[in-house]
């Protein structure tokens, strides 16, 4: 079976924390983060608007309260709240695909 990305949301905000952090709107339902068997370190890609793809990985999953079934994204720096603009894709990419 081919290894391939999956699509885990579109961004539609953005908050950037005093740490550093990046924090996604909209929130990520659990049934997909089960799915995906999400967890930090996973590799991501953030697809822009403009065509250009930044490699990442997920630094954690929030706990908003209350979670009403979904979690959020959290990336680290280097990337700012300018590298990723509203409309940006976050895709999890399988470390298969990283390796070659």
């Amino acid at each position: 079976m081919p290894v391939v990305p999956n699509r885990l949301i579109v961004v539609a905000d953005i908050f950037e924390f005093q740490d550093g952090t990046l924090h996604f709107w909209p929130l990520v339902p659990f049934e997909v983060i089960d799915r995906e068997h999400l967890k930090a370190g996973d590799p991501l890609e953030l697809r822009r608007p403009d065509g250009t793809i930044v490699k990442t990985t997920l630094h954690s999953l929030d706990w908003p309260y209350p979670s009403k079934g979904k979690l959020g994204l959290c990336v680290d720096k280097p990337l700012t709240k300018v590298d990723i603009p509203v409309g940006t894709e976050i895709w999890k990419v399988d470390k298969r695909l990283e390796t070659g």
